[in-house]
């Protein structure tokens, strides 16, 4: 069945755009980004996290309407986690109800996914956030949590004896997300992934955001936000393949599928525009842009 005829002119009004800009970024590329955003999704708040190093928060607040936020420390893994939350924290000064985190290699290539949350979040109060969660694109294996699941075994086993009321913090923290059904590792990519409002308040309420010791952990911060979320109640899940009509055409590295293919099977929630096979992301941006324009 096809999808109801979308008015992309309406589309955003209930959904906010949290991006991080780290060192690496090209300025022209995030320009990209922002622009497909707001092509698709033109009445959607743009919330950048600037990490630059270089101010391009500030460049981009002169050309477009939107709210940076500027970091509190430097870097990745926990380091994100902890500016991410202020990002989160800064959407929530505003009503949604759906908030998108991506990277800025990651586009938007479509007007179909705020309806496509909203209905999924209607229907499940107990999903928190949608995105690539356990299974890939073409569906070739499982998503691995190996590494994240020993990555916070080891954390919190080697922290008991110089911090432990950290670790024990942290135990809690996992035993109480086991309750609702988390699997150690667990967690949305977070190249592109989508939150229900509620959820983000749930957070935000609990003392999940921001938390030193959640950062400490060294997991990756979609990761923590996995342990976060389920330890609040809520769950995560898929949100598009190669086989569905969900929203997302979403890869760890690279594109999963070539620009064609994603837009021919309707994909509107891009990432990673890095490469895909002998295509460099300048050449990828370049069709998704023709395409949209």
């Amino acid at each position: 069945m096809s999808s109801p005829e979308i008015d992309r002119r309406d589309v955003g009004q209930d959904s906010v755009f949290v991006i991080p800009v780290g060192p690496e970024c090209r300025y022209q590329f995030v320009v990209d980004t922002i622009e497909s955003m707001r092509y698709f999704a033109p009445k959607a708040r743009i919330i950048v996290v600037d990490d630059s190093l270089r101010d391009m928060g500030s460049d981009l607040s002169k050309a477009y309407p939107i709210t940076v936020v500027p970091t509190r420390v430097h870097g990745s893994y926990g380091n994100l986690y902890l500016n991410l939350s202020d990002g989160f924290l800064e959407a929530l000064s505003q009503p949604f109800r759906v908030l998108l985190r991506l990277d800025t290699d990651a586009l938007v290539a479509g007007s179909d996914f705020e309806a496509k949350a909203l209905h999924r979040f209607d229907s499940d109060p107990g999903l928190g956030s949608l995105g690539s969660f356990r299974i890939g694109y073409n569906h070739i294996g499982i998503r691995d949590r190996t590494w994240a699941k020993r990555r916070l075994q080891t954390s919190v086993l080697s922290s008991l004896v110089a911090r432990p009321r950290r670790s024990l913090a942290i135990i809690k923290l996992v035993l109480r997300a086991r309750r609702h059904g988390y699997r150690l590792g667990d967690g949305i990519m977070g190249g592109a992934a989508v939150y229900r409002y509620e959820a983000v308040v749930a957070l935000r309420d609990a003392n999940l955001l921001g938390r030193g010791d959640l950062a400490d952990t060294g997991l990756q911060e979609d990761y923590i936000f996995g342990l976060a979320l389920y330890s609040m109640g809520f769950r995560l899940d898929e949100f598009g393949d190669r086989y569905d009509d969900q929203p997302m055409g979403v890869n760890w590295n690279g594109l999963p599928a070539s620009p064609e293919e994603l837009m021919t099977r309707g994909k509107s929630l891009i990432h990673s525009t890095k490469w895909f096979e002998d295509l460099d992301e300048e050449e990828i941006r370049r069709r998704f842009r023709f395409a949209r324009t």
